[in-house]
């Protein structure tokens, strides 16, 4: 999506249609100047209940050729004194799917102007990254139709005060979200497409600052990464280590692990069919760290980091892993194979271990790790344990921002007790069985970081969407980069 600014009045700009919001409880002189050109047709549809202002209603009204633009889309604000910033992003994006769903192709809006307690950048930002979040579409192997899939292709952005500002915070914006669509274009790719050795061509493509280092089986063999292999043994495809660096600054690294299971049949301890219908998405967490990396390098952010991808299928055939086996892991630890469905915690063991080895100021690991999660915060929280507060409360600061939401869950000694195994150093899964899974999960990981500060941030149930909501589209979020550029812009 182009994204330009122009320094106009709002009825100035010529376009399919431009967007404004209208307060449920507040007058909006913007509004009624234009209501006063078109017969107060606003007015009557308010008097006829057909649009009261509530949050995300919508009123499409024709110009009928009495301004440069040819439409009108009123999107609901609601009440002014509840209105926050993710409440924008929202309303913007009920306005652009009005808009795609007209087969617009162009629209405008002045909805980073409105009045409440947001900055300029914060408001200019939500309003691009919902815009290029609500119009995405994975239609790549669509042979039907396809031609009647509608594309917002331009989105103006109307501001008189401050059209340099508006302008750089929407450069900004655009690099950040089209590098989440980037992460939703990978994991909604299927399997077959997706694999160890194809996301590693695709992290190859990232901007030249990235160093990118990859092992291969033979190399994992040799440096003794042997929780990842383990995991592959039921595959016909080979694993692969991906390494990113990015040095944009002479600080401590911060090194950023992300899950990449490319499908999860379950192993040995095989999915439900339900359970594994979805599982081409295991790999989110890896796409994520990818995501950051390409808008890090675009943004040149004045940071350092290290990017630790491991990456495997976790598939059935006579030499797969097997519930008992002992796995004598990178970090010199010894894991019991419980569950082979728990296998993601597994490969980032040699991951996370890998990873303390640059010595960076934090390790921050991304991982779709647990149904556990998704059955405790559902699809609007993604979970957070660790060993540093400062790390895990600044995590949950730009997840506030971004609306890339977080909620921590308690990791204390009660929880890693359950995760020692009888005949090994820890066992994955832990003795309560089900019970606090998300919680064991972090505690199994927690023996695999010395001394760095640490958090791990359970993305299962905040990776995918079963639905659309809002800028949110059906299959994978893209979640986590937002989130991560935030915290390493503050």
């Amino acid at each position: 999506m182009k994204i330009t600014v122009q320094q106009k009045n709002t009825g100035e700009v010529k376009t399919q249609a431009i967007v404004i919001g209208h307060w449920q409880d507040v007058k909006n002189e913007d509004v009624e100047r234009l209501d006063k050109q078109l017969n107060n047709t606003i007015q009557q549809a308010i008097k006829n209940k057909e649009f009261t202002g509530e949050a995300f209603q919508t009123k499409t009204i024709s110009t009928l050729g009495r301004f440069p633009f040819d439409n009108l889309i009123i999107v609901g604000l609601g009440k002014q004194k509840e209105f926050d910033t993710e409440k924008l992003r929202r309303a913007t994006a009920t306005a652009i799917l009005s808009a795609k769903n007209m087969r617009f192709t162009n629209c405008a809006t002045n909805l980073h102007t409105i009045n409440y307690h947001a900055t300029t950048e914060e408001k200019t930002t939500a309003v691009v990254e919902a815009s290029i979040l609500s119009a995405y579409h994975f239609s790549e192997y669509k042979t039907v139709d396809k031609e009647k899939i509608t594309t917002i292709e331009s989105l103006t952005l109307v501001e008189q005060k401050n059209p340099t500002l508006v302008e750089k915070t929407a450069i900004t914006a655009k690099i950040i979200t089209e590098a989440t669509c980037l992460v939703r274009d990978l994991v909604n790719q299927p399997a077959s497409h997706i694999t160890p050795t194809t996301l590693a061509q695709a992290a190859q493509k990232l901007p030249k600052p990235i160093k990118i280092t990859t092992y291969d089986k033979k190399a994992l063999q040799k440096i003794n990464m042997n929780a990842i292999l383990a995991v592959n043994k039921g595959s016909s495809l080979e694993p692969r280590l991906i390494i990113l660096e990015y040095k944009g600054s002479n600080d401590k690294s911060i090194a950023l692990v992300g899950k990449g299971v490319t499908f999860d049949s379950g192993g040995l301890n095989i999915k439900t069919e339900t359970g594994m219908e979805t599982m081409k998405m295991d790999m989110a967490g890896a796409a994520a760290v990818i995501g950051t990396f390409k808008a890090a390098a675009e943004l040149r952010l004045p940071v350092n980091l290290i990017g630790v991808l491991p990456c495997t299928e976790n598939m059935i055939n006579g030499e797969a892993y097997k519930p008992g086996d002992i796995i004598h892991t990178y970090s010199g630890k010894t894991i019991e194979v419980a569950n082979t469905d728990a296998e993601g915690r597994v490969i980032l063991a040699d991951a996370l271990a890998y990873a303390e080895e640059f010595k960076p100021k934090a390790i921050i690991d991304l991982a779709t790790l647990t149904g556990a999660c998704v059955v405790a915060l559902g699809p609007t929280y993604a979970g957070i344990m660790g060993t540093d507060d400062k790390l895990i409360t600044s995590l949950i600061t730009a997840g506030k921002q971004t609306g890339e939401k977080i909620w921590q869950l308690p990791l204390t000694e009660e929880f890693k007790e359950a995760v020692k195994s009888d005949i090994a150093d820890v066992r994955n899964l832990s003795t309560w069985g089900r019970d606090a899974g998300a919680i064991t999960g972090a505690a199994f990981l927690n023996n695999f970081i010395k001394n760095t500060p640490w958090a791990h941030i359970d993305i299962a149930g905040t990776a995918w969407a079963k639905e659309d909501q809002h800028y949110l589209k059906k299959g994978a979020t893209g979640y986590g980069v937002r989130l991560l550029i935030r915290f390493l812009q503050e």
